[in-house]
């Protein structure tokens, strides 16, 4: 059977945020057709629910268990001798590198997953897939103008070049590099070395029906809080949005690790509320008037947004957001820029909600059309055999 060395940049379960959920199919995946051994990093102890389903996937593993301080002191060493992206410096061990080093001649696929560990298989002569998912570098150039953090804004300037020149070398480096965003996959030209592969969404969704009718009247946000595109996004909508929206209407931020700032929303305003983890957000996402993911930075295919659609409600997204996704504005979802207008479109709902059922059906047929992991498995599975047979 195939061997798989599998390297992620943080475990896989449980699938809280967008990466950590790509890993989590892609293993789902990869383990029922390969024998796969996963390499992980973690600045957190290690659950027993994380073992049980490795196991029960039937993964080898090695779990690298780092200090949050190490982290830290890699980025900022790095900083200072090297011209290498904060992120590629802030998950790059010595010890790492070693172990992959003595083991990767055993397989026969290297299978990496973000720019964060590709680095670990440069030099490596072994057919080699990087699951890039998004060009951070473009994003980082796009959202250096947008973001509200100073912080951020300082991070973007200074990683965007390097992100860039780095991604190129990548792409060179490994045998095939995987975008989920069509548009980011053109930028570097490169054909036959880079593939589009669009994200899954669980199947399970689709078919989705409870609901609870005491979100009737509010629109809600889905995303993990702790990444900052989600915090601009939620943040860009309470300054500008929620003032124009009948007072009826509720807003309902939906998603683990809230930042302060997006703790203190409520304080501000009573219309403002924040939920944290939920242990299943499906059903107030499916039971509210309609979610929006107003993007005004970040990159790449929202996750957020597929899963929305594919549980049959109203959508309202930024063009940065809906671009990737390629469906259509007034058949799938609504896009809306202008403050203004998405406060307006958002009223014109709450009063005829029945002018806008047709947007649940088209939304859930294009998903199931378009965005199973079912369709991604297939892709996958011939983009492997393309790279193992040098196709």
């Amino acid at each position: 059977m195939t061997r798989i060395l599998f390297l992620s940049s943080r475990l896989p379960y449980p699938p809280i945020g967008g990466d950590r959920l790509k890993n989590y199919w892609l293993l789902k995946i990869l383990s029922k057709h390969f024998k796969v051994h996963l390499v992980s990093i973690t600045d957190q102890k290690v659950s027993k629910e994380f073992y049980d389903w490795a196991n029960d996937l039937g993964l080898s593993y090695e779990i690298f268990q780092k200090d949050k301080r190490q982290f830290y002191f890699n980025t900022l060493k790095g900083f200072l001798t090297n011209k290498l992206p904060l992120q590629v410096n802030y998950y790059y061990f010595k010890d790492i590198q070693k172990y992959i080093d003595q083991i990767y001649q055993e397989y026969d696929l290297l299978f990496a997953t973000l720019i964060r560990t590709a680095k670990y298989f440069f030099n490596k002569q072994k057919p080699k897939i990087l699951e890039i998912t998004d060009s951070i570098g473009l994003n980082y150039l796009r959202s250096y103008r947008r973001t509200t953090s100073l912080k951020w804004k300082i991070i973007y300037r200074i990683e965007s070049k390097r992100l860039l020149e780095f991604e190129k070398y990548c792409i060179e480096e490994f045998d095939k590099t995987l975008f989920v965003n069509k548009e980011e996959r053109d930028f570097f030209k490169q054909p036959s070395k880079t593939e589009w592969l669009p994200n899954g969404v669980n199947e399970s969704l689709l078919n989705y029906e409870k609901y609870d009718y005491r979100f009737a009247n509010s629109i809600a946000f889905f995303g993990k809080m702790d990444y900052q595109p989600n915090i601009d996004a939620v943040l860009w909508f309470v300054e500008n949005v929620l003032p124009y929206l009948n007072r009826d209407l509720k807003f309902i931020v939906v998603g683990a690790n809230p930042k302060k700032i997006i703790q203190d929303l409520p304080k501000r305003s009573k219309n403002v509320e924040v939920t944290g983890y939920v242990e299943d957000p499906y059903l107030i996402l499916k039971s509210c008037l309609c979610v929006v993911a107003p993007m005004q930075t970040g990159g790449g295919i929202q996750n957020k947004i597929l899963e929305c659609m594919a549980l049959g409600t109203i959508n309202i997204v930024s063009s940065l957001a809906a671009k990737p996704i390629g469906a259509e504005h007034g058949k799938h979802f609504l896009v809306c820029d202008n403050p203004k207008d998405m406060a307006n479109l958002i009223n014109k709902i709450y009063e005829n909600p029945k002018n806008f059922e047709y947007l649940k059906t088209n939304a859930r047929e294009f998903i199931k059309n378009n965005f199973t992991w079912q369709i991604y498995e297939e892709k996958l599975l011939n983009v492997i055999d393309n790279v193992l047979n040098k196709k």
